[in-house]
């Protein structure tokens, strides 16, 4: 049952690659299937919800706008939103860089778990941040949206294998950081 489950789930990504987004119901479709990986990837940017959320319709509106010019080929819809989420992240953060997350809570004796959980989710950000932008791309990408190593190649526009060493480099760097 659960091959079924995988099997018809990329059915279900092809089915959404092939159709016409330049139809209301197509692009809707492509929305529903896409707006959260988008968002899980612009939120491990490092950017907070509100942001991720503003760059996640930033996305959408500007993949609808430009709908007619997309092409199934170069990895499909996915790559294609997500090279538009990954530029619209560039512009944010060139009109802006990124604020801080936490306050330093600890010093006045007032950290709280959830303090504690987001000064590690923190530290983690922090790390991928000083990775070099192609293997910083390729980790959000493959934890944050969930895709292949194949897939992140085409919106990177790189060989699966050269992004399967980025990735394995990337993993190798965080554990030395965060041990």
């Amino acid at each position: 049952m659960e091959i079924a489950t995988a099997v018809d789930e990329a059915d279900e990504v092809r089915a959404l690659d092939d159709a016409s987004i330049r139809e209301i119901e197509g692009f809707a479709r492509a929305y529903e299937r896409y707006r959260l990986p988008v968002y899980r990837y612009l939120r491990a940017r490092g950017t907070t919800d509100e942001d991720a959320l503003d760059l996640t319709a930033v996305t959408f509106e500007r993949a609808f706008a430009k709908r007619d010019a997309f092409r199934s080929r170069d990895g499909g819809l996915g790559a294609w939103l997500f090279r538009i989420a990954r530029n619209a992240s560039i512009d944010a953060y060139r009109r802006r860089p990124p604020d801080g997350f936490l306050t330093d809570v600890d010093d006045l004796g007032l950290a709280t778990a959830a303090d504690h959980a987001e000064r590690e989710r923190r530290d983690v950000v922090d790390a991928v941040a000083t990775l070099p932008a192609v293997q910083r791309d390729a980790i959000w990408l493959r934890y944050a949206s969930g895709l292949s190593a194949r897939e992140i190649g085409h919106v990177l526009g790189k060989s699966e294998d050269a992004i399967q060493k980025q990735i394995q480099r990337a993993l190798d760097a965080l554990r030395e950081a965060l041990e």
